[in-house]
């Protein structure tokens, strides 16, 4: 049986090698562990510099990673003493991986910096900075839960209308982007959207350090695996 083969992006960032330091590609292991027990297989997208025209040639499916803040130039703004982990070659690889995943109807599950660069790409805004949704407890216990839109897609996949998340950002959507519809929320921050036209789903938590102890996040995985099976049927 074919098992789906999904892109996982990844950070681009300077560690030491034994030629110096050396931009690298350092991803943590949970993205392709939680892809491969939702039944699917993963493979690594590194950014680079010159960014291929069939870039997703053989990709069923697209997890958009979390990893260092945009480039605040993307939506208008200065950076802040806060903003950390800047890769103007990360922001316009995966640009370039959302703009042709939505070209050939490939499906996203998006995470934390994902969300972020969907949201910007859609012409909506980021709180620059924000307070106390960091954690420091260990990354697969839950910091809060978050109430999920009743009738949404996310909602059809995880069977509920609440759920346990960790939190790991220090910024959170400012503008909502135009065609997206917030189906999730911790207080007045938007935790997950949504594009059924596109097939975006897109959440500010980290699911894939989740998916062991929870039901919940591990299903956010088995859809997109599902979802990318049937574009590949479809192909």
């Amino acid at each position: 049986m074919y098992s789906p083969l999904i892109g996982i992006s990844v950070p681009r960032q300077v560690a030491d090698s034994a030629f110096g330091p050396r931009d690298s590609v350092l991803q943590v292991y949970e993205y392709a562990e939680s892809v491969v027990a939702a039944g699917g297989r993963a493979v690594l997208l590194p950014s680079t510099e010159t960014i291929p025209e069939d870039l997703l040639a053989g990709i069923d499916g697209i997890v958009l990673s979390g990893g260092g803040d945009l480039s605040p130039e993307l939506y208008g703004e200065a950076p802040l003493e806060s903003t950390y982990g800047v890769s103007r070659i990360r922001d316009a690889y995966e640009v370039a991986i959302v703009e042709q995943a939505e070209k050939h109807g490939i499906p996203i599950l998006a995470i934390c910096r994902g969300l972020q660069l969907i949201n910007v790409l859609r012409g909506g805004s980021l709180q620059l900075h924000i307070d106390d949704h960091w954690q420091t407890i260990a990354s697969d216990e839950p910091l809060h839960s978050v109430d999920v839109v009743d009738g949404s897609a996310l909602a059809e996949i995880i069977g509920d209308t609440s759920m346990d998340v960790n939190s790991y950002h220090h910024q959170a959507i400012e503008r909502l982007g135009e065609g997206l519809t917030p189906v999730a929320f911790a207080g007045d921050i938007v935790e997950a959207f949504e594009d059924s036209s596109k097939g975006i789903i897109a959440v500010q938590w980290h699911p894939e350090h989740l998916y062991q102890v929870s039901r919940q996040n591990l299903a956010l995985f088995t859809d997109l695996v599902k979802r990318a099976g049937r574009v590949r049927e479809r192909n």
